[in-house]
């Protein structure tokens, strides 16, 4: 089976949401933000077997397997990785490339799609002020309150009731395959013929950071559904890795961001002024999208909509934001559904006082888990205390864990010895089960007389902790592998590896990533053994809590390097000896 595309892996992953998965074979409990199990490949009585979300992996601690939901279904089904690719793609309705040979997205260079994605641009711009073809377009985005000036800031544009995109494109030298590759036009199911995608609807294009038109959103003009259509993801475009507006944003958001949900209440944020506002993409934040964050900004400011749907929104972006250490804060509006909708009512000066007034996370956790009980009641108030408590015991900050011990006790009504009391015996517990888990992976590792993945490693130990640190963040923030591949300041390459293991793996995920120009690592499922993506997740999974910026991966790029050179100095010294020792044995014959 040739190599799927990353692209394929992702849809593959994004349907398959691994708790879900891994929940047919073990219960799963809550874990702070992770959740745990009695590991299914090994006997135990304590859990050592965790999934993260965030990841969308698994690791045992006590055993060492690890990877994503690809490969746990092929450790837990006894699959081969296509067998194991094949049985979840079918599960979710997505087909798998068969050959390298087909057109397709594969075939299609980077270069060529961000060129056809600008010249669609260009149509679909040309086409809203078209005097004719856009006059209901641009009267839309008139009553929406958006200026000329505003329009041509962001690119906007309309997309004509017909097939003269696709016309236009084909005779710029497009060819379908290329036009389907970059979510343009799609094949009809009923009719196996192309057909442009985006008809009758204002469109939005997505510009990445650098200014290359990446992607399109298409939005209605009439209550038709849906009410917006997104690009999918292509080899220049992840819908988890990008945001919206963040190319205008990203000069005006050092001290905070504010994050929206949609298209329209950012361009009407920036249409006022405030100009730090950027949205998702037609999904929920990612963690990928919450590291971004913080190469920006040190706040970022939630304004989702204020139905349900928006609570549940907020609820899972403070978690991703904070676990990112970012200041996170909820602004709740009054009297208006979204910024759009109050700016319009109230004002821009209204807008920016709300900003002011917005709620500290915590503040806003008190009142999310205080809504859900009834505080009339003894029961309620212990039921809403708990989860409060256990909320706190998984602050990492031991001061911020006094304020908000103090701020809790002030809600509640009770002392703060007995909140106190009570998050330290939650944090022991956990910190013990922790330890248990700590000194059995330590007892296995030493029972192993080497290192059966890395076997190079005791005879390298200075070089393979630098190896170890760079795969890890290799694995856990990929964005730093343009670095190491001549698209950022640093530069690797295999032969600085000093382990087998550690130039295998780097071949591997960089191998992936110039392929594709992205990379997943349940790519590596067919590159690499279980072990040995086992300890690729396991070196992802220590980077939590550590220091992961630049600049340390950057440290540990050089010493690696540095130390690869060091050992052929003393390579070459040993060779100059012998010579040394070979002419003076010459000399005396």
């Amino acid at each position: 089976m040739p190599r799927i595309p990353v692209s394929v892996i992702e849809e593959i992953k994004e349907r398959c949401v691994i708790e879900d998965v891994v929940s047919r074979y073990v219960t799963l409990k809550r874990s702070g933000s992770n959740l745990s199990a009695n590991c299914p490949f090994h006997s135990e009585r304590t859990p050592s077997f965790y999934v993260f979300p965030g990841t969308q992996s698994f690791y045992c601690f006590g055993c060492g397997a690890g990877g994503d939901v690809i490969s746990f279904l092929m450790r837990i089904e006894n699959l081969e990785y296509p067998d194991a690719v094949r049985r979840l793609a079918e599960s979710v309705g997505v087909n798998i490339p068969e050959d390298d040979g087909t057109p397709g997205e594969r075939t299609i260079p980077r270069k060529r799609l961000f060129d056809m994605n600008r010249d669609a641009a260009r149509f679909y711009r040309d086409a809203l002020f078209d005097e004719r073809r856009g006059a209901e377009a641009r009267s839309y985005l008139a009553g929406r309150g958006l200026s000329s000036a505003v329009i041509k800031r962001f690119g906007l544009g309309f997309a004509p009731d017909d097939f003269s995109m696709s016309r236009r494109m084909k005779e710029l030298g497009y060819t379908e395959d290329e036009l389907v590759a970059g979510f343009l036009m799609k094949v009809s199911e009923r009719t196996g013929k192309p057909y442009d995608l985006f008809r009758r609807r204002v469109m939005f294009p997505i510009i990445d950071t650098s200014g290359r038109v990446i992607a399109f959103g298409g939005r209605v003009m009439d209550g038709s559904e849906p009410k917006y259509l997104n690009s999918s993801d292509t080899p220049v475009f992840k819908k988890s890795r990008n945001l919206f507006a963040l190319n205008y944003a990203k000069d005006k958001c050092a001290e905070e961001l504010i994050l929206c949900e949609g298209y329209m209440d950012v361009i009407a944020l920036h249409a006022v002024g405030v100009e730090n506002a950027v949205a998702t993409l037609g999904t929920a934040l990612t963690p990928e999208q919450a590291r971004i964050m913080t190469k920006y900004t040190k706040r970022v400011i939630l304004t989702y909509d204020s139905d349900a749907a928006g609570q549940r929104a907020d609820e899972r972006a403070l978690g991703l934001l904070s676990e990112v250490g970012l200041d996170v804060r909820v602004l709740k509006l009054k009297g208006a559904k979204d910024p759009d909708e109050f700016i319009k009512k109230f004002g821009v000066d209204a807008f920016r006082d709300a900003l002011s007034g917005s709620s500290p996370r915590f503040r806003y956790v008190i009142d999310s888990i205080r809504s859900k009980y009834d505080m009339s009641t003894d029961e309620g108030r212990i039921r809403a205390i708990r989860e409060v408590n256990e909320y706190i015991s998984h602050v990492g900050s031991a001061v911020e864990r006094e304020i908000y011990i103090g701020q809790a006790a002030d809600f509640f009504e009770i002392s703060r010895e007995s909140i106190k009391n009570d998050v330290s015996l939650i944090i022991r517990k956990r910190r013990g089960a922790q330890k248990k888990t700590e000194a059995a992976e330590i007892a296995r590792e030493a029972a192993g007389f080497g290192d059966r993945v890395n076997r190079d490693k005791l005879t390298q130990l200075r070089a393979a902790s630098c190896e170890e640190t760079v795969l890890g963040m290799l694995a856990a923030y990929p964005e730093y592998i343009k670095d190491v591949t001549g698209e950022g300041g640093l530069s690797l390459s295999p032969e600085d590896f000093m382990t087998e293991f550690g130039r295998r793996a780097f071949s591997a995920i960089t191998e992936i990533y110039r392929e594709n120009g992205a990379f997943d690592i349940g790519a590596l499922c067919g590159e690499l053994s279980e072990d040995e993506l086992s300890r690729i997740i396991k070196l992802g999974v220590g980077r939590d809590r550590l220091d992961n910026g630049r600049e340390v991966f950057a440290e540990n790029v050089r010493a690696l390097r540095a130390e690869r050179e060091r050992q052929r100095a003393k390579s070459d010294d040993a060779f100059e000896a012998i010579r040394r020792l070979r002419e003076k044995n010459k000399g005396n014959t």
